[in-house]
């Protein structure tokens, strides 16, 4: 015994399919993912279902009932909502992604993002066409019809031989506070899965027939991990898994159509998809997340794009100028007498503090980074010193805008603690900080 959701019998009207999930339709616009895909054998009603048989408003299917209820809404919210609507659609074929709106589609075959894109493109080279009411949407899906692959085979005279996909981005804003959400609908009519002996498939058929048995026995692969809750899902196994990612792994709302062929001769067929709908019922997709933006929070996020944009500028710059900087013949000597003057006051800073300590009880010592304050300090200390540049010299010889020859501060200060650690949990260095004076060797 299967257990379902909803079973439709062979008189159910379009119009009664699309009532019962209507609502699941209308979120996108509340800004919502959505993904409603169609599954079975060849011949059994995917396409009547996704599609219609027709263009006349009676036989519209889904995909035109869908689009003509989102114009619906969508203008009776325009005193407090502003939408816009932009329309893809592409077809999996013998593993290739076309642009089914493309003049080139058997040209140009198109690359799909894993992971979600700030825009919500899961295809993002695919034309993306703006529409503004039903009729526009009716003369796509007409010319992506048209370029679909199709072909004659002994269970259908006019079968799918690829998988449709038809997206819907939708994008809205709130007139009160300037919020933005935006949704995303999948309207998927996937090939039938057939039996090579049966529907006699040869040449370019068979080979249709073996790419498509692949990408569903790859959609079942994934179906079974997810049910399981594997760590490792294999999406990468097939263009299809790779677009329906997002929807059966992310945090959308997905809903499957399966369809099944009351023919008696079709009865193991129909097993089979009885028991992968009953696989699919059982995976658990978590609670679906609405995109929204606030309008603050939009704003920040055009700040962070903006910094990250100038941060990657100045690096190029930057680099510019070290590469420039090591062509020229005087830089490599500037760079050389530089580090030799700082190994020079390392030095010097390293005997400084070893003397820091030994004058300890008389004077006080208080080290931080390369900087000391040395009251009483021995004279070999004081000339090494002398030795060094002035300019930088006098970063040692100061300490926090005091001179060295100052009054040395209470040694209870000196060893108080920066109470600052770094990510390594040695004492912070940082301009006023103090830290213990080296250990006596």
């Amino acid at each position: 015994m299967f257990k379902f959701n909803k079973v439709f019998n062979t008189r159910a009207s379009q119009v009664e399919v699309f009532s019962d999930i209507q609502p699941l339709i209308r979120s996108v616009l509340d800004g919502f993912n959505v993904c409603i895909f169609a599954y079975g054998q060849t011949g059994s009603g995917k396409t009547y279902t996704m599609s219609g048989p027709g263009t006349s408003k009676e036989d519209w299917g889904v995909n035109y009932r869908a689009l003509n209820d989102l114009f619906y809404i969508s203008l009776s919210r325009r005193n407090a909502f502003s939408y816009e609507v932009g329309v893809q659609m592409v077809e999996i074929y013998n593993e290739q992604v076309r642009d089914l709106l493309s003049n080139d589609i058997a040209q140009k075959t198109l690359g799909i993002w894993s992971t979600s894109q700030p825009n919500g493109l899961v295809v993002p080279d695919a034309s993306l066409h703006p529409v503004k009411s039903t009729l526009d949407v009716l003369e796509l899906m007409e010319i992506g019809q048209t370029n679909r692959a199709v072909g004659s085979t002994a269970l259908n005279e006019r079968s799918s031989r690829s998988h449709s996909i038809l997206t819907v981005h939708v994008r809205g804003v709130d007139l009160k506070n300037g919020s933005t959400s935006r949704g995303c609908l999948h309207l998927i009519d996937l090939a039938g899965s057939e039996r090579v002996e049966r529907s006699e498939a040869i040449g370019d058929r068979l080979k249709e027939a073996q790419y498509i048995n692949k990408s569903l026995s790859a959609l079942g692969d994934v179906i079974f991990a997810l049910a399981q809750k594997n760590a490792h899902v294999p999406y990468r196994n097939s263009k299809l898994t790779q677009v329906l990612q997002s929807s059966l792994g992310g945090q959308a709302k997905t809903l499957m159509f399966v369809q099944i062929n009351p023919d008696t001769e079709s009865y193991s067929e129909t097993i089979s998809t009885l028991k992968f709908a009953e696989r699919v019922s059982g995976v658990e997709l978590g609670a679906a997340r609405s995109n929204k933006e606030g309008k603050d929070i939009k704003e920040l996020l055009e700040q962070v794009s903006y910094l990250k944009d100038t941060i990657s500028r100045k690096d190029m710059e930057i680099d510019q100028l070290l590469k420039d900087k090591a062509k020229s013949p005087s830089s490599s000597t500037d760079i050389n007498d530089s580090s030799q003057q700082i190994r020079r006051l390392s030095g010097a800073a390293g005997s400084g503090e070893a003397e820091c300590e030994d004058n300890m009880s008389d004077d006080g010592c208080s080290v931080a980074g390369t900087e000391c304050s040395v009251g009483g300090a021995s004279e070999a200390t004081a000339e090494r010193m002398q030795k060094a540049p002035s300019r930088i010299g006098r970063l040692f010889l100061t300490k926090n805008g005091q001179p060295a020859n100052s009054k040395p501060k209470p040694r209870e200060s000196a060893l108080k603690p920066s109470g600052r650690t770094t990510s390594t949990g040695s004492q912070a260095t940082g301009g006023g900080s103090s830290v213990k004076p080296p250990k006596r060797r």
